[in-house]
């Protein structure tokens, strides 16, 4: 159900103009102030009160309890209700004070009662925009668009609440802005007099009925036009829960810390309220461990749009997100043991700006994907790695022991783990890391994204004639530990280049993209193969990024 609409959006879209989709060029965005929804005070406050409740039960549960009276209770529940009424008020009042404007330069949101403060997400910072439901919001009709930005861990911003039709608005117009792909253009009457074409995906809808494809769009948030890329079954989700090792020991821990806790309370001071409040936080965050795993995969779909891959997942509490092609700067690839024999596995990205909420896995790209599904990611998302065959070489990476797969790592019998464990391999395309036993993690950076090279070594690395070179990219970071100082340096060497003139905005044009990804302009060669030259051949310095991605080969290759 949708709530009513405000008096500003019952008279305009969400835009400030007459409800059309007039999206289509940076002309069309003239600056309008808007305001959420006036139901927002009431989902705002109450979470004031409940903060306030919580902070207040949890200092003097144990009192309130032994000196109960049913005068004390009903004078506390009328604390309560003046608490709420004080808590709403002072949201209506943040409320009116706060604002929001969409213009071609990007968003910025104004608030404060009595200090302004205005925050701006720039046009070209724009990393993704998200639309999220919460649960008591979604009853509503209501949702919350969240604008992530390049700037730090918590560079985002909120505009909280909109209706869920006006929430996809603004995301088509916030994604215009940014400029992260051309706007679909909704077909109208107009369009068709003025020669429009249908817009996409409408015929598929026409060939599945209507009422089958209305009610898909609705069950799936909208996330219907597009290429599928990945759609997750709820029974292999939580195949892939039960046999996710770590993830189940994790919860045997908690169950077990649990149950010694009752035992020792129950023999020391009896059943109480002391142990209740001891049991009750530990059962509260066992909850949230498997709610949060269900909510980042339930009903997960992603589609290639013409604005990026755009992704849908949750139960409770929804959202959808848009990441652009070319704006990943590192990613993780995870096996689990279990998952070995149906060839599953999880990706996450980190993308400057982007940061996970408190119910959803929001940087996996993949909870739990296939093969195929993995390659299709991978392939909208990163550039090619340089290899003849980059999801085999992926496929090796995640199911091959890491002593056979040669490459660099340590090497001294004193890193008993990490010999088994760790190894880098310098690609022409990327850095690539495999690590962990019961759980293989292959993590992969992309060498025009690296900012930052340092290199160290202490005590242990003199003795060993080992060295740690650690690699910074925007939101993210990587060790190669251990590692004889000889092969690090040539490493070293070869990643310098790519820090200091691997993303020169000036050389914008040469950058590598996904190969799955849209093209902007003429179209240019996807993939292929990658001929890689003797490690000690040397690139001038005038030569391009792709020159010398095609010219070289600095590490090992499994």
């Amino acid at each position: 159900m949708n709530a009513p609409a405000g008096p500003e959006e019952a008279a305009n879209g969400p835009d400030g103009s007459d409800g059309s989709d007039r999206s289509g060029g940076r002309n069309d965005f003239a600056p309008t102030t808007r305001r959420t929804h006036p139901l927002t005070p009431l989902l705002t406050g109450w979470k004031i009160f409940a903060g306030v409740i919580a902070v207040i039960a949890a200092q003097n549960l144990t009192q309130l309890l032994e000196e109960f009276t049913v005068r004390r209770a009903l004078l506390g529940v009328g604390a309560l209700a003046v608490a709420l009424v004080l808590a709403v008020a002072f949201s209506a009042l943040a409320w009116w004070r706060t604002t929001y404007e969409i213009s071609e330069d990007g968003v910025t949101r104004r608030s404060g009662l009595v200090t302004r403060t205005g925050l701006t997400a720039p046009r070209e910072r724009i990393e993704s925009v998200s639309v999220q439901r919460p649960a008591v919001p979604r009853l509503l009709g209501l949702a919350k668009v969240r604008v992530e930005f390049a700037g730090g861990s918590d560079s985002f911003l909120d505009l909280a609440y909109v209706t869920s039709r006006d929430a996809e608005a603004i995301r088509t117009r916030i994604l215009s802005v940014a400029g992260q792909g051309k706007v679909r253009r909704v077909a109208s009457a107009a369009d068709a007099a003025a020669g429009g074409s249908e817009a996409p995906g409408s015929s598929d809808r026409a060939a599945r009925g209507g009422l089958r494809g209305d009610l898909e769009k609705v069950v799936l948030d909208g996330v219907t036009e597009g290429d599928l890329i990945a759609r997750i079954p709820t029974t292999r989700l939580l195949h892939a829960m039960l046999r996710d090792l770590g993830w189940l020991l994790g919860l045997l821990a908690g169950v077990l810390w649990i149950l010694v806790t009752v035992v020792v309370a129950w023999r020391t001071d009896g059943v109480g309220v002391g142990l209740l409040a001891v049991v009750l936080p530990a059962l509260l965050a066992i909850q949230q461990a498997v709610l949060r795993r269900i909510e980042g995969g339930w009903g997960f779909v992603s589609r290639d749009t013409d604005r990026g891959l755009r992704m849908r997942r949750g139960l409770f509490s929804t959202r959808t997100d848009n990441l652009g092609a070319g704006r990943v700067q590192e990613m993780r690839l995870r096996r689990p043991l279990l998952w070995r024999r149906p060839g599953w596995s999880d990706v996450r990205v980190s993308v400057a700006g982007l940061g996970d909420d408190d119910t959803s896995d929001a940087s996996k790209v993949l909870p739990v994907g296939t093969r195929e599904e993995v390659r299709r990611t991978l392939g909208h998302l990163l550039p090619p790695l340089g290899t003849d065959d980059d999801p085999q070489l992926l496929e090796r990476l995640l199911s091959v022991p890491a002593r056979d797969l040669g490459g660099i790592g340590p090497r001294h019998r004193i890193f008993v783990i990490g010999r088994r464990t760790r190894r880098a391999f310098l690609l022409p395309g990327a850095l690539v890391l495999r690590s962990g036993i019961i759980a293989p993690t292959v993590q992969i950076i992309p060498r025009e994204r690296i900012q930052g090279l340092t290199l160290t070594q202490g005590p242990v690395g003199r003795m060993t004639d080992s060295a740690t070179l650690s690699v910074g990219v925007a939101a993210a970071s990587a060790e190669l530990a251990g590692v004889p100082l000889a092969d690090l340096l040539d490493i070293e060497r070869e990643l310098r280049q790519d820090a200091g003139s691997g993303r020169r905005y000036r050389d914008r044009a040469s950058w590598a993209v996904p190969p799955l990804a849209p093209r902007a302009g003429s179209p240019t060669e996807r993939g292929g193969s990658v001929g890689a030259a003797p490690a000690g051949d040397r690139a001038p310095e005038a030569e391009t990024r792709q020159d010398r991605a095609d010219s070289h080969d600095a590490g090992g290759r499994p």
